[in-house]
């Protein structure tokens, strides 16, 4: 199963609309509000207080400071970022990977365990519009 991190409810309205074409069985959507914590220049305790952290850990069933080397008994088996293709999206994608780095550096290691869904930069109509 994929675990869908959105950028706010705008892209989770995005992520739910394509799973109502190809199911829900195997995916999750959670909307991300803002950029998350960075968790090398946070203590631990700010890091484990953090609601945004605190529900991502809680979705995946990831334990902090605990060594994974794949994803067995996790919840979910990867994850997907879908941010916009702006700097505040590529912050996010950065922010997200510097967690699961920081913490669990096995799961990086996992293939395919962080993914990204490209968003459209731009929108294209056909004709005067």
């Amino acid at each position: 199963c994929t675990l869908i991190l959105t950028e706010g409810d705008s892209a989770k309205a995005l992520a739910v609309a394509g799973l109502g074409v190809i199911g829900r069985d195997k995916y999750g959507v959670f909307p991300l509000r803002g950029k998350v914590l960075n968790v090398r220049e946070a203590s631990y305790k700010q890091t484990v207080d953090n609601k945004e952290i605190q529900a991502i850990l809680k979705i995946i069933g990831l334990e902090p400071r605990k060594a994974y080397d794949g994803v067995k008994g996790l919840r979910y088996g990867s994850i997907m970022v879908m941010t916009d293709q702006d700097l505040d999206g590529s912050h996010i994608k950065g922010l997200l990977i510097n967690l699961v780095h920081h913490w669990w550096p096995g799961l990086l290691q996992t293939r395919g365990f962080m993914k990204e869904f490209v968003t459209p930069i731009v929108k294209c109509v056909k004709g005067r519009r």
